[in-house]
């Protein structure tokens, strides 16, 4: 990896890592109430980077999804397994949360992750749905999850 890629990938998890210790410290003092907040904000983000995808990933299709996140998990220190794709489906493994999520909850877990599906849903131009099987922010050894066109 060159200095230039390297860099911008520490720059991306210092704002993930950001992301998650924010999530954490608002949940850890409001609780249940911040949920919503939470993933309101999320929300937000998941829009924008939504948008930054349509730019540049010509190919609309959960193929495409899979193998931006199979180049982009190695570089955050993780692994990452995908157990089905299509072009309407991904279902994957990974070994850390990318925001650091680990031993907090499933519910803080579902409320960031709308970071992800909203992404998909503005790169799809249409609803995508999330499960969540498994998380390391609520004690499972791995994250597992499924991402879906409706």
């Amino acid at each position: 990896m060159d200095n230039a890629t390297r860099g911008l990938v520490s720059m991306l998890m210092f704002s993930f890592n950001g992301e998650g210790a924010l999530c954490k410290a608002f949940y850890q003092k409001y609780g249940k109430d911040a949920l919503p907040v939470i993933q309101e904000v999320m929300s937000r983000g998941g829009i924008e980077w939504g948008k930054m995808m349509q730019q540049t990933i010509p190919v609309k299709s959960m193929k495409a999804v899979a193998e931006q996140m199979s180049a982009m998990v190695p570089m955050m220190g993780a692994t990452m397994e995908t157990i089905e794709v299509s072009d309407d489906m991904v279902h994957s493994k990974i070994s850390k949360c990318p925001i650091g999520l680990e031993g907090t909850s499933r519910e803080l877990c579902e409320a960031a992750m709308a970071v992800d599906q909203v992404r998909m849903s503005t790169f799809f131009g249409q609803p995508v749905d999330m499960k969540i099987l498994q998380t390391v922010a609520a004690g499972d050894k791995q994250c597992e999850f499924i991402f879906s066109k409706k």
